[in-house]
């Protein structure tokens, strides 16, 4: 068994334990107020989230995460994101089961590890920016901010994503990382740092740069403004402004979306759709800011745009020609490739047979390339030729041996190998090849072609749902090893 496969299924299932118990700690851990647990907040959440009225057990839920939408009114987002994370935490408890048991041959852990992680990761991250969001507005006053969910559970499940993606992704996982943690920089230039991390805007870069998007405005005042308040909001009804307003609010709403994209890649597979998808996104995003600076400019006014809307503009093209970049070079991955080289067979000649025995003629090149190639099977017993006649009745006949011994070289297998035909003798390495490779009877109905090297589980099972058509083609030592293989693959 592969010591690869073994160390990535531990890998999986060590990372992913880490992962559910921070996500356990997160429910259990004291809020900002150390009074109340989130746990005991679930049955309140679940009820509100569907509309249950009624007596509910448990504690009432001391968060609200208030969003305004133009036009329908106020939702507020915490009942909906507790009851998702409950769910989710209990989703991860019962895939504990599937995580230890999928055998290290295949990738089951790793994706059970993956979705539960990802699902986790993208409804705690927008737990934790309208956390932020609250944060600065000063919603829950001064040291209101939840550590444990935050920090923890949010954290501890990042950190365990990014660790999978580096172990399984090797390359492709670093950059994975980049791009997430560029897209991380992007969604913080939207918010008021200031107000954030508690600092004056006068004392960065001596005053001389203010580091907001507009007069007095952050970029998620923009995407507020976008998609709760109005775009008139900011600038009045002006058709400059309005364009402006808006390509900075989608831009900046984009780049929420963009984050959360990057973090569900950390652990995807790598395909062409994924990296296509990837390039129009940041593209999108980078025409929108970049028709936001422009438009800034034109406006008959003094605003101008600031520090952190050029970082979020950089940010954006970064990421644009690290997606285009991984989108130009990409190669799917290639399916094992038979060894066979193409060359017809030379015959075989046995040069220790008398000079009167039959040369052996040759035999005709494989039409098909990826047919095997070996040498024409030969007798390994020992031949006797019969005694020479005499020459002439004058002449006496000489003393005749009794027959004269010739000796054959051993047949030899040089078709391509995988790992199932390396552990085959070599009378069985022929004669699977003859059957299942060369198809010397012909093309077997329901029985999918032995791929050298490929994934062949369906192809050893339809031995054994049709073992009365092989039972008199194959013998008993290769119907064995067979068997063990299919064992080895389930």
């Amino acid at each position: 068994m592969s010591t690869t496969k073994t160390s990535k299924k531990y890998l999986s299932v060590v990372t992913y334990c880490i992962a559910l118990v921070c996500l356990l700690l997160g429910l259990f851990l004291p809020l900002y107020n150390g009074d109340g647990l989130l746990f005991m907040a679930i049955p309140q959440a679940f009820c509100t989230t569907f509309g249950i009225t009624g007596d509910i057990p448990g504690e009432a839920l001391s968060r609200t995460f208030e969003v305004t939408f133009a036009g329908a009114g106020t939702y507020d987002f915490a009942p909906l994101l507790v009851t998702l994370y409950a769910v989710i935490a209990a989703i991860g408890i019962i895939m504990l089961i599937p995580v230890f048991a999928c055998k290290t041959t295949k990738k089951g852990a790793n994706v059970c590890a993956y979705i539960v992680e990802v699902a986790a990761a993208v409804v705690l991250f927008v737990y934790a920016l309208l956390q932020v969001l609250a944060y600065i507005d000063g919603t829950y006053g001064e040291n209101a901010w939840d550590y444990g969910v935050v920090h923890i559970a949010l954290g501890g499940t990042l950190l365990m994503l990014i660790i999978q993606s580096l172990g399984y992704k090797k390359g492709s996982g670093v950059v994975k990382l980049v791009v997430t943690v560029l897209g991380a920089v992007g969604v913080l230039c939207l918010l008021n740092i200031p107000k954030l991390f508690k600092l004056s805007t006068t004392t960065l870069f001596d005053g001389n740069l203010f580091i907001g998007y507009f007069t007095g405005a952050f970029g998620i005042e923009a995407v507020n403004s976008l998609v709760g308040t109005g775009i008139t909001n900011l600038f009045g009804d002006s058709l400059a402004q309005m364009v402006a307003c808006i390509a900075v609010g989608c831009g900046g709403l984009l780049a929420i979306g963009n984050l959360a994209f990057d973090i569900i890649a950390l652990g995807a597979d790598t395909k062409k759709g994924t990296l296509v998808f990837d390039v129009i996104r940041y593209l999108i995003q980078t025409i929108l800011l970049i028709l936001g600076v422009v438009m800034l400019f034109v406006i008959d006014n003094d605003v101008t745009p600031g520090l952190l809307m050029y970082i979020l503009l950089a940010v954006a093209l970064i990421q644009l020609i690290i997606a285009s970049v991984r989108c130009g070079v990409y190669k799917p991955a290639k399916k094992a490739e038979s060894s066979y080289t193409g060359v017809a067979p030379v015959a075989y000649v046995d040069d220790t047979v008398a000079a009167n025995a039959p040369v052996p003629q040759q035999q005709p090149a494989y039409a098909q390339p990826q047919q095997p190639a070996y040498v024409q099977p030969v007798y390994l017993q020992p031949v006797y030729a019969a005694p020479a006649a005499p020459a002439a009745a004058a002449q006496p006949a000489p003393q005749a041996h009794q027959g004269e011994v010739v000796y054959t070289a051993k047949e030899v297998y040089h078709g391509p190998s995988d790992s199932f035909i390396a552990r085959l003798s070599e009378s069985e390495k022929i004669e699977f090849s003859k059957l299942f490779l060369e198809k010397i009877n012909g093309p077997y109905a329901n029985v999918p072609d032995y791929v050298v090297g490929g994934d062949n589980k369906d192809f050893f099972t339809s031995i054994f749902i049709y073992l009365g058509k092989f039972r008199s083609l194959i013998s008993d030592g290769l119907m064995n090893k067979i068997y063990n293989e299919l064992n080895l693959l389930s």
